[in-house]
């Protein structure tokens, strides 16, 4: 599908509309749905904030300064490839439940326009809720009397998402049982904390000696590592107050950690964390001798929750251990449920059909 063209209009009014279509017809009947409506009673023409304008002079400076680096970057993108490509030039008061349903169904068809792949469903609904809440933000605000986020009505019509898989039993017993056997010290290590701890990546990074306590099988999330340019390091608090938290620390994790046991300083690096191009060569050269293919870090988030869950732990209770502030996560995204551990409950109803 061609790049739509975008058509500049001036109106008596002296403002300046910018249409957009495929044909000057086509950016006609667009112009017209947004802009048909917008005079008052008297018939003057009133202007409302475009969705570029109202992200650009109220919402970013009100609250992107105080997002993390790695949150600040994701937001970006997602206006810049997104948010304002379709909805940019849209007065506030002019985007409806329609225009939002069109909004999903174009991203979920962005290879016809260029782009890599057609945005998933887990994506949409990422960013779904930065446009919602931009939208929120303005009607508080009496720029716009409603939100056109209506849930009930609004259908992602996308493939899900498969950024965080369960690992099957059989793989992550050989993986534990392989991971003393490492002879690098380092991919011992981060292999270690990655595996058994159910750990974000980067509260993996961010883990220090002194907040171990091995005597009593505990330690403590503290921070966070993130890379925001794939270069240096940025150390930060976790990724919510909930993330600072009590991780538990079993018995093989234990002797490894005891074996090379230091008084403090991050545990994957010394008085800094790794920079970014290490940390990756230690990854690949760990999966490599592990023997891991189509895995990702946060696979092993996946299925250690997934594990806590098939064990008999509540779901508040695994999001404890993951340090989500309720269970949505867990039950939605963590937690699967896999072909063992249906088949597990086989014989007890086997039971109840005698």
């Amino acid at each position: 599908m061609s790049q739509k063209k975008r058509y500049k209009v001036s109106l008596p009014s002296g403002d300046t509309l910018w249409l957009q279509g495929n044909t000057i017809s086509e950016a006609f009947w667009d112009g017209w749905e947004k802009y048909s409506s917008l005079s008052d009673e008297s018939g003057q023409t009133t202007k409302c904030l475009t969705v570029r304008e109202f992200i650009i002079q109220k919402y970013k400076p009100a609250f992107f300064d105080t997002l993390k680096d790695t949150t600040r970057i994701t937001y970006e993108q997602y206006l810049n490839l997104n948010i304002l490509p379709f909805l940019g030039d849209y007065p506030m008061n002019q985007v409806k439940v329609d225009t939002i349903q069109k909004f999903y169904n174009w991203m979920a068809t962005a290879s016809q326009r260029g782009r890599k792949a057609d945005l998933n469903k887990n994506t949409i609904e990422r960013v779904r809720g930065l446009t919602s809440r931009i939208f929120k933000v303005a009607q508080e605000m009496g720029i716009i009397s409603d939100t056109p986020f209506k849930n009930t009505i609004l259908r992602i019509r996308a493939a899900s998402g498969t950024h965080h898989n369960a690992l099957d039993d059989d793989t992550v017993t050989r993986i534990k049982r392989e991971i003393p056997l490492l002879e690098d010290e380092e991919e011992k290590l981060y292999m270690t904390l990655s595996v058994f701890m159910g750990m974000r990546p980067e509260e993996v990074m961010g883990l220090c000696w002194e907040d171990l306590n091995l005597e009593h099988s505990f330690g403590y999330v503290r921070r966070a590592v993130t890379y925001p340019d794939n270069s240096k390091p940025c150390i930060d608090t976790p990724k919510t107050e909930k993330s600072v938290r009590t991780i538990l620390i079993t018995s093989i994790p234990k002797r490894v950690l005891t074996s090379t046991l230091q008084v403090s300083g991050f545990i994957l690096g010394g008085e800094q964390p790794w920079c970014y191009s290490h940390k990756e060569r230690v990854r690949r050269r760990a999966f490599d001798h592990l023997d891991l293919k189509g895995v990702t870090p946060y696979d092993f988030r996946a299925t250690f929750a997934t594990q806590a869950k098939e064990s008999g732990l509540t779901s508040a209770q695994v999001a404890d251990l993951l340090g989500h502030a309720d269970t949505r996560m867990v039950e939605t995204v963590y937690a699967r449920t896999r072909h063992n551990s249906v088949m597990k409950q086989l014989d007890a109803i086997e039971r109840l059909n005698r």
